[in-house]
């Protein structure tokens, strides 16, 4: 099997599970979902850049960081994330600052949501094309997210 060959069957089984996600929508088409970080979604993440907010600066995806993410995964305690779901891609997004709390913790509390927070993206082209008619299909489905959960 060749690479190309491999990324497009991962991506199918990303948007595979992606689809079975409880999604609320913010706007017209942005979909959000709390997850758990499995290995659909880390795996994903592996040479990414990866952008720290607030502020936005890019930087070098760290091993560490997907190590923990696996580790906490095969220990049975897979960490949060969020997903947003676009038409220009897919957003996880995690924090390294007591990341079992994540995002619930912010939703509610000022000091935690203060906390820096790590995006990485997933563009659409990497899905394949029926990426749009897959976001398009769930936006019209989904309902709006609580007004407690921040814009992403």
């Amino acid at each position: 099997m060749s690479e190309t060959e491999e990324t497009a069957v991962s991506s199918e089984a990303l948007m595979e599970y992606l689809q079975k996600l409880p999604w609320c929508k913010q706007g017209e088409d942005v979909l959000v979902a709390v997850s758990p970080a499995t290995p659909d979604v880390v795996d994903h993440m592996v040479n990414r850049e990866v952008k720290v907010f607030p502020g936005g600066l890019t930087v070098k995806m760290q091993k560490s960081v997907l190590s923990n993410f696996k580790q906490r995964h095969d220990e049975g305690q897979p960490l949060p994330v969020v997903i947003v779901w676009r038409p220009a891609g897919v957003e996880v997004w995690y924090r390294k600052n007591k990341p079992d709390q994540y995002p619930y913790d912010a939703w509610s509390d000022p000091s935690a949501a203060a906390y820096e927070q790590e995006r990485v993206l997933l563009p659409a082209e990497n899905f394949g094309a029926g990426y749009g008619d897959a976001h398009s299909a769930m936006v019209a489905k989904t309902k709006a997210c609580p007004t407690m959960m921040p814009t992403y």
